[in-house]
C-alpha cells in the first residue's frame, strides 16, 4: 500500500513538474495561445487505481486540482474540474477491478490490461470532458455564446488532442507496454 501511494505521488510530482516547467512554457504565437492549453494532470486522475473508493477519488481529485490552482492562479477552476472528472471517473471504472484482478499481468498499469481501444476511448472521453468543463468555467464571464464556436470549441479540441497525445506517449514511456 505504501508503495502504491509512493508510486502515485511520484507520478503526480512528475506530471506537475512537466505541466509547470515544460508545457506551460511552450510559446506559440500569442494570438493562438488560447487554443493550446494541454493539461497533463488529467492523466494522473485517469491512472488512479479503479479500486479506490469514490470518496477518496473525489478528495484526491480535488486536492490535485487545488494544488494546480495555486501555481496557475486560476481561483478554483482546476479544483472544480478535477473534482468533476474524479466523480464521473468512478462510474466508468467501478466494474473494471473484478475483470482485471483475475489476470496475471502485474507488470502493466491497469489501463493497459483492458486493451488499446478501450484505453484510448477512456482517455479521450475524460480528456475532452476535462477540457470542455474547464473552458466553459473559464469563459463564463466573457461573451460566452458569441465566442463558443470561434474560441471555446477549437480550444477544447486542440487542447484535448494535445493532452491525449501527451498522455498516450507518457503512459507508454513510464509504464513500458509489453509486446503481445
Amino acid at each position: 500500500m505504501i508503495l502504491d501511494i509512493a508510486k502515485y505521488l511520484g507520478l503526480y510530482i512528475l506530471l506537475m513538474a512537466l505541466q509547470l516547467f515544460v508545457i506551460s512554457n511552450v510559446n506559440i504565437n500569442s494570438s493562438f495561445s488560447v487554443y493550446f492549453q494541454p493539461q497533463v494532470l488529467v492523466m494522473f486522475l485517469l491512472l488512479l487505481p479503479p479500486r479506490m473508493s469514490h470518496v477518496w477519488l473525489i478528495g484526491v481529485s480535488f486536492m490535485a486540482g487545488l494544488i494546480l490552482d495555486t501555481f496557475f492562479n486560476t481561483m478554483g477552476v482546476n479544483a472544480a474540474v478535477c473534482t468533476f472528472v474524479g466523480f464521473f471517473r468512478h462510474y466508468a471504472t467501478r466494474e473494471i477491478e473484478n475483470e482485471i484482478a483475475s489476470r496475471e499481468e502485474d507488470n502493466k498499469i491497469w489501463t493497459s490490461k483492458k486493451g488499446r481501444p478501450w484505453k484510448w476511448t477512456y482517455f479521450m472521453t475524460f480528456i475532452v470532458l476535462y477540457h470542455l468543463v474547464f473552458a466553459l468555467l473559464e469563459s463564463m464571464g466573457d461573451n460566452f455564446f458569441s465566442n463558443f464556436l470561434i474560441v471555446t470549441l477549437p480550444a477544447v479540441l486542440i487542447s484535448s488532442i494535445a493532452t491525449f497525445l501527451f498522455t498516450i506517449t507518457l503512459e507508454d514511456l513510464i509504464y513500458k507496454p509489453t509486446k503481445s
